[in-house]
């Protein structure tokens, strides 16, 4: 049974459609503004009444109007990017064993007969172990006491 993979929270699933949509709404504003004035740009420049102020005017309203088309469409792109990279970093996450796959595969060992397998495969003899492990253990004799990692005993 393959483990779960972590969640991702609840604001990273749902702001970069957010954004999205956002950046959608930014970028049609845009594309209304810059066909607008033009418009009004051209029937100014075409007009026998057009006026400098008009002309001119026009000219920086297709400027501002173009600036906003631009920011939405870089809005869009970054929002895609942050779904596309949303999306890979879950894909790449690394999996985690839940508490019931690690008891699962604890209650499959029978006595611990596999382990016992390891040990002869690895030459290991419980009994050099056992006596290994006394010589280890013994206590001080003299009487003082010896803190561990200590360069000298302990006063």
């Amino acid at each position: 049974m393959p483990a779960p993979r972590r969640s991702i929270s609840l604001a990273a699933l749902v702001i970069p459609p957010g954004m999205l949509v956002a950046s959608v709404v930014v970028l049609v504003i845009g594309i209304a503004m810059t066909i607008a004035e033009n418009d009004a740009l051209v029937a100014a420049l075409n007009s026998p009444e057009g006026t400098a102020a008009a002309v001119y005017g026009g000219q920086s309203r297709v400027v501002v109007a173009a600036a906003v088309l631009t920011a939405g469409i870089l809005a869009v792109v970054v929002s895609l990017a942050t779904i596309a990279i949303t999306g890979s970093i879950r894909a790449f996450a690394p999996r985690f064993e839940t508490a019931a796959s690690v008891t699962t595969d604890a209650d499959d060992v029978d006595d611990f007969g596999d382990l016992d397998d390891l040990d002869e495969m690895r030459g290991v003899d419980d009994e050099a172990d056992a006596a290994h492990d006394e010589s280890v253990a013994e206590p001080v004799e003299d009487g003082r006491d010896v803190t561990p990692g200590a360069s000298s005993p302990a006063r």
